[in-house]
């Protein structure tokens, strides 16, 4: 298992970015992950599913593909236990957190609950992460 020196977890905006060669901020994702172990923080995961499955064709994915890549390309994707989740609703209302930076809350408070860097392109979501406490990294 990778050390927490070695890992950082990536939100979908990087990880779009680092497996879609051409796509904006592909080369500064290359960069930033050079060497390090990877893998996808929390619901980032089924976002990133979500967007490999949907885009046009012909860079839309198969669904068994979508899954393949993900598996081999952030292995040491993070998770929120089950008993965490209970806490979060009332934790965001008091950070203000509401609408669509949920998501981007349960993405980062992933990233928190393991200690955890965050790599995000993602500049809209950046004061959410923040709220919750991310340390962010920033291509």
């Amino acid at each position: 298992m990778a050390t927490n020196a070695d890992l950082i977890l990536l939100d979908t905006s990087a990880a779009i970015a680092l497996v879609r060669p051409g796509q904006d901020g592909h080369d500064s994702a290359v960069a930033a992950v050079r060497g390090r172990q990877l893998g996808l923080s929390g619901h980032a995961t089924f976002e990133t599913y979500s967007v490999l499955t949907r885009l046009p064709p012909p860079q839309r994915l198969s669904a068994a593909a979508a899954a393949r890549l993900i598996a081999t390309n952030f292995p040491q994707s993070r998770f929120l236990p089950a008993e965490r989740c209970a806490d979060l609703i009332g934790s965001f209302a008091a950070l203000g957190i509401s609408g669509g930076s949920v998501y981007d809350a349960l993405v980062g408070a992933a990233a928190v609950q393991h200690g955890l860097p965050l790599l995000t392109f993602d500049r809209r979501a950046e004061p959410t992460y923040q709220a919750v406490g991310v340390t962010l990294l920033s291509a």
